[in-house]
């Protein structure tokens, strides 16, 4: 069940998944375009209970279930996760090395195919260049991709190329614990399959403390480790990058490759550009981006992804019209006040999203929520 609620270069060939639907990956999918499966929820509800949590508070707000999370054929979208992240720190706290705990127990099994993909190489480099094109398949909301060369980085020499991990497509409120638990849970993935990386040192937008326990699950020390610095990198040795997998074998992998293909074109094909759209809009708080900047993101112009949206029968602005009034029910089902409902929704005046509730519901936002009407709304 698809939910409704719902990297750039490597050396210097651009590689990566188009987000609207292609067959032959080019440029990078947003970690927003593309649906998933549950295993980075169900890693983060394990990590909850662990800690104290029922499944319940975990999925609040959600609209998933444990009966979703025990689905295989399942699929969410990152703002669904994103729901997830902040039901973690708000109970647990928004502390330093929370993702990195919950990212421990990540394996390359638990990622799919993408990760038997990833085992087969036949080397490092070669499981990477495959994978980057299609991370969006596994549970990582970060964007990688491999730089030839080191100039600047901590525990760099000649001999160094560093994997890069852009965050800049994580909302600011869950960023901290997205990068943890997707770089340590990548270590811990690659230690569980024997994958000796070689990583030399680490950068991370992170701060000191984050930075040290990320440093710690590489096997780093706190001279190896660079906070507050403007991206996320990882050294790793030319020699470890080339060197043949354990399991490596070249045509398996191209076997797990055009499995990795035909299964990113389905689920972009049935959710559609529609699906796309209305994630993106999901995928912030407080954000409303323009159909310019959603087409931008999605690599096509403005009137191509109109006459899409067209020939789904939708609109970008009918699509924003049914996400605003999706979360308008959402928070005032929190019994947030109707004020801050318009603040978040985006409307300068309450008057005005008032007015819009009204088109919507039929009656004004405080009536509906006395009424219970906003529970008929999923």
């Amino acid at each position: 069940m698809t939910s409704s609620s719902g990297p750039s270069a490597l050396s210097s060939s651009a590689v990566g998944s188009s987000a609207v639907g292609s067959s032959t990956p080019r440029s990078s999918s947003p970690v927003w375009a593309v649906p998933r499966g549950t295993e980075g929820i169900r890693i983060m509800v394990d990590g909850g209970v662990a800690r104290g949590m029922t499944t319940t508070e975990c999925l609040a707000g959600t609209g998933l279930d444990a009966a979703d999370l025990d689905d295989e054929t399942a699929q969410i979208w990152a703002h669904q996760e994103f729901v997830v992240i902040r039901n973690l720190l708000g109970e647990l706290g928004d502390r330093p090395g929370l993702g990195a705990g919950i990212g421990a127990h990540s394996t390359l099994g638990r990622t799919g195919v993408i990760g038997f993909m990833m085992l087969a190489g036949p080397t490092v480099r070669a499981a990477l260049d495959r994978a980057i094109p299609y991370l969006a398949l596994s549970p990582t909301h970060l964007r990688f991709s491999l730089e030839e060369g080191s100039a600047g980085a901590t525990g760099t020499g000649a001999d160094v190329d560093c994997l890069l991990a852009a965050d800049d497509e994580i909302p600011a409120d869950v960023r901290t614990f997205v990068v943890e638990r997707d770089l340590a849970g990548l270590a811990a993935a690659l230690r569980g399959a024997q994958i000796d990386v070689g990583i030399t040192g680490l950068e991370t937008t992170l701060g000191p403390e984050s930075a040290v326990i990320l440093g710690e699950s590489w096997g780093l020390t706190v001279d190896e480790v660079r906070p507050y610095a403007e991206r996320n990198r990882l050294a790793i040795t030319r020699e470890r990058l080339d060197a043949r997998l354990p399991q490596g074998d070249e045509n398996t992998a191209k076997l797990f490759e055009r499995q990795c293909r035909e299964l990113l074109d389905d689920r972009l094909a049935r959710v559609g550009v529609a699906g796309q759209v209305r994630s993106r809009l999901r995928h912030e708080r407080e954000t409303w981006p323009s159909m310019t900047e959603v087409a931008g993101e999605l690599h096509i112009d403005v009137r191509t992804l109109r006459r899409r949206l067209a020939a789904e029968g939708t609109s970008f602005r009918r699509l924003l019209d049914e996400v605003r009034h999706h979360r308008a029910l959402e928070l005032l089902a929190l019994r947030v006040p109707v004020s801050e409902v318009a603040r978040e929704l985006g409307y300068s005046e309450t008057a005005t999203f008032t007015r819009t509730f009204i088109r919507w519901e039929g009656v004004p936002p405080s009536r509906a929520r006395r009424a219970g009407q906003i529970e008929r709304v999923p």
